[in-house]
């Protein structure tokens, strides 16, 4: 997860201290919701998901028939976050 957060560092400027930092995670959905993309996120025993659409470039998983499931909640965000930036960026995945 280490390495997952100091990506998350790099890309967005968000300091994410550990796995229970729920708080700084969701600066980067605040982030990606002003960059108009709507987070969905799933929770309950055994299944945590995470999953993101914009108008511009439709679902991250959603529309290719894949489950985004994640060890957490928190994980997933991070991880969205990274695909967004790097769509964002270069288009496509």
């Amino acid at each position: 997860m280490n390495e997952l957060f100091e990506r998350i560092r790099e890309e967005y400027g968000v300091e994410i201290r550990d796995e229970n930092d729920m708080t700084n995670a969701w600066k980067l959905v605040e982030t990606l919701k002003e960059r108009g993309w709507v987070i969905y996120i799933i929770t309950a025993k055994g299944r945590e998901q995470v999953d993101a659409w914009h108008e511009k470039f439709g679902s991250l998983f959603a529309q290719f028939g894949e489950v985004p499931n994640f060890g957490s909640v928190l994980e997933g965000i991070c991880n969205i976050a990274l695909l967004v930036r790097e769509l964002e960026t270069n288009g496509t995945l």
